[in-house]
């Protein structure tokens, strides 16, 4: 077992995310949108350096939710400020992370082909109750 030099940050939808979903017509089912995403971020020693850290680099976060919610960017909110987004999304921070696999850590690059790989896979499966 190692720990990995990264900490993570959960996303988890809140109500304002919910409504502007449900706004657009999505099928939106309340209590399987409680499973967070989990994002891994540079490894910090307090609560305040991992607030500057999510500061840096909500952005990319705040449209990758988005994007998993609906693809046409022209339904997005047009302001996506950190205020907006702590207001859109809970967060948690997980300041340790252990690696139980025995294999080397690798990544895929998220593009096109992969999304539409990961939205494939994931289509037809049952909300965990």
């Amino acid at each position: 077992m190692a720990v990995v030099n990264r900490c993570a940050v959960g996303i988890y939808p809140s109500g304002q995310l919910l409504d502007w979903a449900r706004g657009l017509e999505l099928h939106v089912d309340a209590a399987g949108a409680r499973e967070p995403c989990l994002y891994l971020i540079p490894d910090h020693d307090t609560q305040e350096e991992a607030e500057e850290i999510l500061e840096e680099v909500y952005e990319a976060i705040f449209e990758a939710e988005l994007d998993y919610w609906h693809r046409d960017t022209g339904t997005w909110p047009a302001e996506r400020t950190y205020e907006v987004f702590r207001k859109w999304f809970e967060v948690r921070f997980y300041p340790l992370i252990q690696d139980l696999v025995d294999e080397e850590l690798t990544g895929t690059e998220v593009d096109e082909e992969f999304i539409g790989e990961l939205r494939t896979a994931l289509e037809g499966l049952e909300p965990r109750p």
